[in-house]
């Protein structure tokens, strides 16, 4: 059965910044609510550049439970109505790089993965080999607006290369 996952803005630019937009594969469909697409309209990314996007309207219900979010947890707009989305669409996963809506996320127990995790993800189910996979990671802490630390990247590599 194939997994039910909702993205926010984050993975999409973080994944172009490493020309590695064909690692969403790994996840089949991913959902996306209309905050996420004009987020990253504005930030000049069109949905054509992944395949399997797909944008789903949020029912009135969780257009509420955006707006929940967005007061009670500061999140911004784009992450509320991703988590809000992925609680409509019971979404096995929820895709984000913002420790907060993470943290929304888990509190709702909906499970987050980051960009990381869609790279090894993708780099498991064989969409990227594993010399593409350390490339892509070791470019994620060097040249992407990714914040992530040094440890967590050389932890990643060392997961990569000591997959059997």
């Amino acid at each position: 059965m194939a997994s039910r996952v909702v993205s926010n803005t984050g993975p999409f630019i973080h994944l172009l910044e490493v020309d590695l937009a064909s690692a969403l594969r790994a996840f089949g469909e991913v959902y996306v609510p209309e905050e996420v697409k004009n987020e990253l309209k504005r930030n000049k990314i069109t949905l054509d550049a992944f395949r399997g996007v797909k944008i789903l309207p949020l029912q009135p219900k969780f257009k509420d439970v955006a707006e929940i979010l967005v007061n009670k947890f500061s999140l911004d707009l784009g992450e509320a109505q991703a988590i809000a989305l992925a609680l409509q669409e019971k979404a096995d996963y929820f895709l984000t790089d913002d420790l907060d809506a993470r943290t929304v996320a888990g509190v709702h127990g909906v499970e987050a993965h980051g960009t990381v995790g869609i790279i090894l993800r993708a780099f498991r189910n064989k969409i990227i080999d594993k010399e593409m996979a350390i490339k892509n990671v070791k470019e994620l802490y060097a040249s992407s607006s990714l914040f992530i630390t040094k440890e967590l990247t050389d932890f990643v590599i060392k997961s990569i290369e000591d997959f059997e």
